[in-house]
């Protein structure tokens, strides 16, 4: 069987209609009919049937998607590392992040690359849930998501946190790569009562009025998980998806947040003042995303080990992560 079109039945098997297919791989729709009516020949089962106006596998169809799928990842694998042999590092990569990542990361990332000046990265912003970040993995080489995660320990400052809540099920399957796990703080404005404490505990906010982000995201889910935890709800005021909104309410004395430490923009404490949480330590998971066969690709991997270097430089300047090959 042609390894081009058990490429299309994947694509078919991922986007679910004939016309997505053809947008992505930049045929036209009939040409990927005809490619997949050939390819049922070669199989000799039917591989699809049609179902109103779209098409759906059959067991048949599914069977083959799956066991193709160590093929394409090998393939990928294969011109990945040829290309890497003859020097030729060069190409799109596609990076979905959230805005805080972007933030931290991407400066230093470009940074890294210069070396590289074929390999060029198109950036797209993308917050989303947790579990949401794998239906952006078709359409992007590199997806930067995050999801809510209890430490291991109380995370002190400074030095590494670990994570210990498993990834959502939805990231089951991709080739994941954790950058950096971020305690979540609890800021306030430099007059507040507890601006003066090393720690905090639930104890003492309980009773105040929150600045969160919308429901369901990782923030919200960290800070509702530490309520549980005592069999409480949080009081929550306003709710923004922009972080630096979030501060302002802080700043003005508006109410208390979660925030992430190195994002968080508290001026050495003048604008914010950023404490641990001493009880149940909260944090978030930051990770790379990507299909198997998108993670082979050369230009891929240099842009991830830059991503995975920059986020080491977060939590150890000293160590601030150089890339393979490089001095």
């Amino acid at each position: 069987m042609d390894v081009r079109r058990l490429a299309l039945l994947r694509e078919l098997a991922r986007r679910s209609t004939v016309t997505e297919v053809a947008r992505a791989v930049s045929l036209t729709p009939t040409a990927v009919s005809q490619q997949l009516k050939l390819l049922e020949r070669e199989a000799g089962l039917p591989l699809l049937r049609r179902v109103g106006r779209r098409v759906e596998l059959t067991a048949a169809g599914r069977v083959l998607v799956d066991a193709s799928t160590d093929v394409e990842v090998s393939l990928a694998r294969l011109h990945g590392r040829w290309d890497e042999y003859r020097g030729e590092l060069r190409g799109t990569v596609r990076l979905s992040v959230f805005p805080t990542a972007a933030q931290l990361l991407l400066p230093g990332v470009v940074h890294r690359l210069q070396p590289w000046p074929d390999v060029h990265v198109e950036v797209i912003e993308t917050d989303l849930h947790g579990d949401r970040y794998p239906e952006l993995v078709d359409d992007m080489d590199l997806v930067v998501g995050h999801h809510a995660t209890e430490l291991a320990a109380p995370a002190v400052k400074p030095g590494p946190a670990r994570g210990t809540s498993p990834p959502p099920r939805s990231w089951r399957g991709l080739s994941v790569t954790e950058l950096v796990v971020e305690p979540l703080d609890v800021a306030l404005a430099p007059g507040h009562r507890l601006s003066g404490r090393g720690s905090v505990r639930l104890d003492d906010v309980r009773r105040e009025t929150w600045v969160s982000v919308p429901e369901g995201w990782p923030f919200d889910d960290a800070l509702r998980r530490w309520f549980a935890a005592a069999g409480r709800e949080p009081v929550v005021s306003h709710r923004f998806t922009d972080l630096r909104l979030q501060e302002a309410f802080v700043a003005a004395g508006l109410g208390i947040a979660l925030l992430p430490r190195f994002a968080a923009d508290d001026r050495d404490g003048r604008r914010l003042v950023l404490l641990p949480t001493s009880d149940l330590a909260l944090g978030r998971r930051v990770a790379v995303l990507s299909r198997p066969d998108h993670a082979e690709r050369a230009a891929t991997r240099l842009v991830r080990e830059a991503l995975t270097a920059q986020a080491g430089a977060l939590i150890s300047p000293a160590g601030a992560g150089r890339l393979p090959g490089r001095g």
